[in-house]
Parts: structure tokens; C-alpha cells; sequence
């Protein structure tokens, strides 16, 4: 067995069996992308936002600030769906209604499997290869290691300065997250990110102060 066609099979999210020659383009598929927000909140009343010049990359011991072409890339992204949605930016943040934040977190993922006794385990069902054949086990560990990443958007109410002066928790009303694959090119990873705060926002259409 391939171990290109075996590594297909574990990133090949939401499917319960591998095809036997799985579509090598499936590979770079969009993130999935979970939205959620406060029932109680009406996106209605907000009209400002500010959203800083850098996202913080969470994935270090010490988080860190990616602020280069490509995170301000992003950063439009989002700045374009809120034109789109009606708000206005900022760059006072006293003045802002709403206070945007994005943070990035990349990880790797290490799978080890391997020296299984029970021959009716296999990545594949019981019965794919013919009648009579199970499945299979590896008599020896097979490390498998694979990258994701993660952009998490989260929006919060700063327009009630009581919070602030009383020096309370901001309340989040909105939050997103859009994950997936890492993948080696660049400019895959900076389309599926992209992707992923359009997606965010489409899936968001109760944010909208038009």
C-alpha cells in the first residue's frame, strides 16, 4: 500500500470510507468554517469598528503578531465584508462600536497507529478488496504527521464604556473559525484562509447594518 494513498484517506475530512483511488484534487478543499453568535444581540444598532493592522499568531510558546503583505491580506478580507455588511472603519478604537480580533494557530498533528492483532480492522470496510478478505493490521508502528491551521475571527461590543471604565469583561457576540490542512505552497494556504473569512460572513447574515 501507498503511503501517499494512505495519508489521502486521513485528511479527506467528512468521508466515512476512502474511495480505493481517491481525487487527488480533493486535497485543497475549503476549511470548514463554524460561525456562532449571540442570540440577543442586534447587529443593527453597531455602525463603527476597529480592527488592528495585525493578527496574533497564537501558535508560538510567546504569542507573536504576523503583520506582513500576507496578514494585512486577510485583514482586508475582512475590512471588505464589513463595507459589504454596511459598517465603517475606524482607527480610534474609543470611537469604535465593535472591536474586531483575528488570531491565527498553526499546530502539527502526529497520528501513530500500528501492531494491531484484530485482522478486521483496516481503513477500508470489511469485504472492499473481495469476498473473503477482512481488513488488515500493520505488525510495526506507521507514524503519520500532518500540519493544520486555524483563523479564528471574534468580534466583540466595546461600544458600552461602562465595561470599560468598570474595567469588566468585553462581551463576544460573534465568533468564527475557519480550519483545515496546511499545506506546503503558500499561496494555497493564503486562498483557503481567504476563502474562509468570506465563508464566515456569508454564513454570518445576521451581521448587517443595512
Amino acid at each position: 500500500m501507498k503511503m501517499k494513498l494512505m495519508f489521502a484517506c486521513l485528511v479527506a475530512f467528512g468521508l466515512t470510507a476512502c474511495e480505493k483511488d481517491p481525487d487527488m484534487n480533493q486535497l485543497d478543499a475549503d476549511f470548514v468554517v463554524y460561525t456562532d453568535h449571540a442570540s440577543n444581540v442586534d447587529f443593527g444598532t453597531y455602525a463603527t469598528y476597529f480592527i488592528p493592522d495585525s493578527i496574533l499568531n497564537a501558535g508560538d510558546v510567546k504569542a507573536t503578531y504576523w503583520d506582513d503583505e500576507n496578514a494585512l491580506a486577510i485583514i482586508h478580507a475582512v475590512e471588505k465584508q464589513m463595507e459589504l455588511k454596511g459598517y465603517v472603519r475606524t482607527d480610534k478604537k474609543e470611537d469604535a462600536d465593535l472591536g474586531l480580533q483575528l488570531s491565527y494557530l498553526a499546530q502539527a498533528n502526529q497520528i501513530v497507529t500500528g501492531g494491531y492483532a484484530d485482522y478486521s480492522f483496516g481503513w477500508w470496510n470489511p469485504g472492499f478488496w473481495g469476498s473473503g478478505w477482512g481488513g488488515w493490521y500493520y505488525p510495526y508502528p506507521v507514524v503519520y504527521t500532518f500540519n493544520t491551521n486555524a483563523l479564528i475571527i471574534e468580534m466583540v461590543d466595546i461600544s458600552q464604556k461602562e465595561i470599560e471604565e468598570n474595567n469588566l469583561k468585553i462581551p463576544v457576540i460573534w465568533y468564527a473559525v475557519a480550519s483545515g490542512f496546511q499545506y506546503g505552497n503558500g499561496r494555497i494556504n493564503m486562498r483557503l484562509l481567504i476563502d474562509g473569512v468570506n465563508q464566515a460572513f456569508r454564513q454570518a447574515d445576521y451581521i448587517t447594518r443595512n
